[in-house]
């Protein structure tokens, strides 16, 4: 693969933008109240990430001028958390969501708090991708069946600069295969891979 990791240098005592806290911090009843009433609309594949790091380590990309432009977007976006922080942090964020609920629920999450973004229902693996996938590799990934999301909106996963994933464990390396293959050179992935732990890649 040609992707080189990129340190970040990420401490306890950075604060973030109060829109950036805010929104999270609505984000999070928001996901309260599901899990409140999660017997009656299930979704067992839905897992946040940590929200405050993620946007420590998408603050710091911006701030160091890392991105050699602006459109983002979030692989299985859920309820757009990620999403809404990187609008919030000045980039054309998107994200992708498999699951119709979960589409409906972001989007009205970005609007009712006037934060900037988009949710495309569809797969986020560009055409193709499941080839990159070992035939013995159970990935979560590669269960959803619908399209891939980006023909539908005339745009590919080449357009965009950077990637943000947090892939089920065992996912990690398919997901780096994807986008060494599909991404543009100088593009980035931002991978959450658990507690305090996130890597940053560009691909060469």
């Amino acid at each position: 693969m040609a992707l080189r990791e990129i340190p970040l240098y990420l401490s306890e005592a950075q604060s973030l933008p109060d829109q950036v806290s805010e929104w999270i911090a609505n984000s999070r009843q928001r996901i309260e109240l599901y899990w409140d009433s999660f017997s009656k609309e299930p979704l067992p594949q839905y897992i946040e990430c940590d929200f405050d790091l993620v946007a420590l380590a998408l603050a710091e990309v911006v701030e160091r001028d890392l991105i050699d432009g602006k459109l983002f977007v979030e692989w299985g976006c859920g309820f757009a958390v990620v999403t809404g922080i990187a609008g919030i942090l000045g980039l054309d964020a998107i994200g992708i969501e498999a699951e119709e609920m979960l589409c409906v629920e972001g989007r009205k999450l970005l609007a009712k708090h006037g934060v900037p973004g988009e949710i495309w229902q569809g797969n986020f693996l560009p055409s193709g991708a499941r080839r990159l996938a070992e035939d013995t590799d159970p990935l979560v990934s590669l269960t959803h069946s619908i399209p891939a999301a980006y023909e539908a909106n005339q745009i590919g996963l080449d357009d965009f600069a950077i990637v943000f994933a947090y892939p089920w464990p065992g996912e990690e390396h398919f997901l780096k295969l994807v986008f060494d293959r599909y991404a543009r050179q100088n593009g980035l992935m931002l991978m959450y891979r658990g507690p305090y732990h996130i890597e940053l890649y560009r691909k060469r």
